[in-house]
């Protein structure tokens, strides 16, 4: 892989991992225009784009993790359940990590075997329509283990190519009554685990020469732009706006339908 392809795939990458427009599908509709990159490759952008999240939501990362161990003693110790927010919200984001765990283990190779271009244009045309549904969500309530369970399983969904992980993930935490701010961490705390998990089987396949050009732009340019996109998607959750990227979606999906139609 030369550099200018390393740098519009780790821009690719970085922008729709966090923008609800699946950065599956887009890489799936690329790879005839673009060399493959390496499983090493693929793993650092995937870490670039781990890093902006963290970076952007540091502090409510770090909350979880205080949380977590917090409520070790509680639960072990003193045999308590009542928790205080910070602690819920950590077991929070495991139960919600479950799903896509299970089923990334368990269906790996199916997964892996329906990332062509029809599935992509049909994950797209899906995910355009949930994203539109959250036009009319009001959420009021407050996340708890039922909520966190229903956006863990719309994760999971996301591992078939078409279907973004961060919008189906806001989506469905709207759409099952959750406050714009609350869907919106919820969804990248969620992150944090998904793309670790993703990066560390990928790096354990095949270690693969990490120490490149192509994988240093990679990486650089997956950060630098998952930070413009995180910084977007934010201000337009907040602002009601989620609905818009349906347009796109719904028009892809369509375009890559036919297309696949007459390949």
């Amino acid at each position: 892989m030369d550099p200018w392809e390393a740098l519009v795939l780790g821009l690719v990458q970085g922008l729709t991992e966090w923008l609800p427009i699946s950065s599956s599908a887009h890489l799936v509709l690329l790879q005839s225009f673009l060399s493959p990159g390496s499983v090493a490759f693929d793993a650092l952008v995937h870490g670039g784009t781990m890093l902006s999240a963290l970076l952007t939501f540091r502090s409510e990362v770090i909350g979880v993790i205080r949380g977590f161990l917090r409520s070790l003693p509680e639960i072990w110790l003193r045999r308590s359940f009542d928790l205080p927010y910070e602690s819920r919200l950590a077991w929070y984001v495991i139960v919600g990590t479950l799903p896509v765990a299970f089923t990334g283990l368990l269906l790996a190779d199916r997964v892996e075997a329906s990332f062509n271009a029809r599935v992509a244009a049909i994950g797209l045309l899906i995910n355009g329509a949930i994203l539109y549904s959250t036009k009319w969500s009001r959420g009021r309530d407050s996340l708890d283990l039922r909520r966190a369970l229903l956006v863990g399983m719309a994760q999971s969904a996301s591992l078939l190519p078409g279907i973004s992980r961060s919008g189906s993930t806001i989506a469905i935490g709207l759409l099952a009554g959750l406050r714009r701010e609350e869907a919106l961490s919820f969804s990248f705390l969620l992150s944090v685990p998904a793309i670790a998990g993703a990066l560390t089987l990928e790096a354990l396949r095949s270690p693969g020469e990490v120490m490149s050009l192509a994988n240093l732009i990679g990486f650089l340019s997956s950060f630098s732009i998952g930070l413009v996109a995180i910084r977007s998607l934010v201000s337009l959750v907040r602002r009601g706006r989620l609905h818009l990227f349906s347009y796109y979606c719904l028009a892809l999906g369509a375009l890559a339908l036919i297309l696949a139609a007459r390949a």
